[in-house]
């Protein structure tokens, strides 16, 4: 009976162990750790999408509300999501080249910075809601504040599972993280009815639910590290001096959180300008196109981050040919995904804005703005695959200029120029010009770049650079 207990749990840890990140089955390795990751942000999105859609039915103000507090949620985990690329980054790094106490110092520093950060995150907001409102009609600034006060208790709790689902990836156990992801967000969709309409809190039952799912998501983070079932050894007993573990960390996460940054606040200035000319139904029209192009943006963010630790290993063990292969792989994939999911919703514009909503000006709105982000979107795998093959090799400033093309430094110009003259349709046009010219300047030096790869693998180290100088 002991025997078959113990090869029972054997087998449960076999299953719960990390991918094999040196596996001569590329492709297979690719899917194994990219579906996982692709899956598990999916269900991110369709989380927050149903969300929308039981916001919706409270009324069209809830989801302007929610998209008004939005861009802060985005500038706290842009700091996360930065984190978490730069650990995920570092670590992967460590572990090809064999260092497996340097990536668990690593993991372990950045965890407790990121925890950290979310904390003094949270008391700011309390102290200063309606000062981070920006946007907020007077109809929406009460909706808006409650929300963001009970939401502000989870920024902590998100740091921590940011990190801790970058973590996984790294090690190669996007699995887990796929499957906690899962618990977390279906315990969110089946909270959200009945905290908004069973107990009547409406709203601010949606943040409620967000807390509840987290903690239960930390606790199932919090039994695979005590088991050990995992790579790293995530430990409290780390040195002041192991700080100094947070500079690679950050410089390399640094593209991802100004990204993010810059993310957020082209959010609120893109509903600040619909705003403008619609008022609250442009607000709720651009913000559900906007959420639907974040279910499309996430499966291609969450394959290419199974990607990003092969790509990360395999640079660490100083692989070139295995790094060309991989981002080949990638660049096909990310490229189908985000053609067919831009190709849909092109299509099935109104039809989909009508999940959100029955009000027939919100719908025409919303289907104006999907045309215009989700054209463009089919180059969008280009530029994810560009930005975690520069990251991979340690090029935070390619990765920056890169990530804040699309929502900074193109589109700010755009929209500073365009909508004076053309009203709502300069706002469209700011959007559709950004993505667009993001994903051409990303084809270009991809290619280029892959091409300084390929030279590097065939030993011709004399007619090679990092990547091209034309491009980042």
């Amino acid at each position: 009976m002991n025997d078959m207990s113990e090869m029972s749990g054997s087998l449960r840890k076999r299953r719960l162990a990390p991918e094999d990140l040196a596996s001569p089955q590329l492709f297979r390795l690719l899917l194994r750790l990219g579906l996982p990751a692709m899956f598990g942000l999916s269900i991110n999105a369709a989380h927050h999408t149903i969300n929308m859609i039981f916001v919706g039915m409270i009324g069209e103000d809830q989801i302007a509300a929610i998209m008004i507090v939005l861009p802060i949620l985005m500038l706290v985990a842009a700091f996360g999501e930065g984190i978490g690329v730069g650990v995920a980054t570092e670590v992967g790094r460590a572990l090809g080249a064999g260092d497996r106490s340097r990536a668990s110092t690593l993991a372990s520093v950045s965890l407790a910075a990121g925890v950290v950060f979310g904390a003094a995150s949270a008391i700011a907001i309390v102290a200063f809601p309606s000062f981070l409102l920006v946007g907020a009609t007077p109809a929406l600034q009460p909706l808006a504040q409650h929300y963001l006060l009970i939401i502000a208790v989870s920024i902590p709790l998100t740091m921590a599972q940011i990190i801790l689902d970058f973590l996984a990836i790294a090690e190669g156990n996007a699995r887990f993280s796929m499957w906690t992801l899962v618990a977390c967000f279906t315990l969110n969709m089946v909270l959200d009815p009945i905290m908004i309409f069973g107990f009547g809190v409406g709203l601010q039952g949606v943040a409620i639910a967000t807390i509840l799912s987290q903690l239960v998501a930390l606790s199932i983070y919090g039994a695979y590290h005590a088991r050990r079932l995992g790579t790293i050894r995530l430990r409290l007993g780390w040195r002041f001096g192991d700080l100094r573990h947070l500079r690679p960390v950050l410089a390399v996460g640094a593209p991802t959180t100004l990204t993010s940054l810059a993310t957020a606040g082209a959010i609120a200035a893109m509903l600040s300008v619909a705003g403008t000319y619609h008022g609250e139904d442009g607000i709720a029209g651009v913000g559900i196109a906007l959420r639907l192009l974040a279910v499309g943006t996430l499966p291609v963010i969450g394959i290419s981050l199974g990607a990003q630790s092969i790509l990360s290993f395999a640079w660490g063990r100083e692989d070139i040919s295995r790094v060309l292969s991989a981002a080949r792989i990638l660049t096909a994939v990310t490229s189908a995904i985000g053609g067919a999911y831009g190709l849909a919703a092109i299509v099935f514009s109104e039809q989909l804005a009508s999940f959100f909503t029955r009000d027939q000006a919100v719908i025409s709105i919303a289907g104006q703005a999907i045309v215009a982000t989700h054209l463009p979107f089919l180059l969008f795998g280009l530029r994810q695959t560009l930005l975690v093959l520069f990251q991979a090799q340690g090029k935070p400033k390619a990765a920056l200029v890169v990530g804040l093309a699309q929502n900074g430094y193109l589109l700010f110009p755009l929209l500073a120029l365009l909508p004076p003259f053309f009203g709502f349709a300069g706002l469209l046009g700011a959007m559709f010009l950004a993505s667009a010219l993001t994903g051409l300047m990303s084809a270009v030096c991809l290619m280029r770049t892959l091409r300084a790869l390929r030279q590097r693998s065939a030993e011709h180290p004399a007619s090679i650079r990092p990547y091209p100088s034309f491009c980042p």
